[in-house]
């Protein structure tokens, strides 16, 4: 399993509820505003980003980049650091 970091601006249409659902079953967890870790089988950010692009609309934005080494956080949400531990040991 690979960790990603997925980041999003959603414009007009901001249906959250649909991209969010998504995310969380990649083992997802949402550690700032737009922000989200992802756990995938798959080393490619194109790959999870095709993907992603199924549940957004034309004017939104998404970043995607792969995460090699345990990121640092600071004041982000609960839950985060417990979950970056467990893939981060």
């Amino acid at each position: 399993m690979t960790v990603f970091s997925v980041t999003y601006d959603l414009n007009k249409d901001k249906d959250y509820e649909k991209l969010w659902a998504e995310l969380e079953k990649f083992n997802g967890h949402k550690a700032a505003l737009s922000f989200f870790f992802v756990d995938v089988n798959t080393n490619e950010p194109h790959v999870l980003l095709d993907h992603l692009n199924n549940y957004i609309d034309d004017d939104d934005r998404l970043v995607v980049s792969r995460v090699d080494v345990r990121p640092a956080t600071q004041r982000a949400f609960k839950g985060t650091k417990d979950w970056l531990d467990r893939r981060f040991p």
